[in-house]
């Protein structure tokens, strides 16, 4: 049995880090994706960072969107053939005649813009948001990452829900 002494020390410690401030576990080098580039060329932005999503810039650098792995499997949802519950297995041995129209479905997919996908006017959050409240916007809007701007609307970081879950292990 664990004393009531030690469930308040932890109690303690996990109010005194959700009120820090996200700049203290937030990335610095954020990975992002421009609005106009291909979802193929997002796909492999992700693969090669081992992320599953990303802010997404205009030609002004100002964040316009996010985009993440979901947003991309949504467009599958379109294709007659797919279904979630597919595996790469189960599209491999469709008939013949359709490994076509697959090919031309995924070809079509990959060709098509991120701002045609994305998460548009994304909630952003400050350096200075409390942990507490970025975990409770993440909460509310289901989104698992928020773009951390300055005061100049200027990208600075981004949180996601790992963040958050690492910084209650890591203190």
């Amino acid at each position: 049995m664990i004393p009531i002494k030690a469930n308040f020390e932890s109690i303690h410690r996990v109010n005194a880090i959700m009120k820090e401030k996200v700049e203290e576990i937030m990335t610095r080098k954020v990975i992002t994706v421009k609005e106009t580039d291909s979802l193929q060329d997002v796909a492999t932005v992700f693969k090669a960072n081992k992320i599953s999503g990303a802010p997404v810039l205009n030609d002004q650098e100002e964040v316009v969107g996010v985009v993440s792995e979901a947003d991309i499997l949504k467009v599958f949802d379109n294709f007659h053939w797919y279904a979630p519950i597919l595996t790469t297995l189960d599209i491999l041995h469709l008939h013949e005649e359709q490994s076509h129209d697959i090919q031309q479905d995924i070809e079509k997919a990959g060709a098509m813009k991120v701002e045609e996908i994305m998460s548009k006017n994304p909630e952003t959050i400050s350096p200075d948001t409390s942990i507490d409240d970025a975990a409770q916007i993440m909460h509310s809007t289901g989104f698992n990452r928020l773009p951390v701007v300055d005061g100049e609307g200027t990208l600075v970081g981004i949180v996601t829900r790992a963040d958050i879950i690492a910084s209650l292990y890591e203190k």
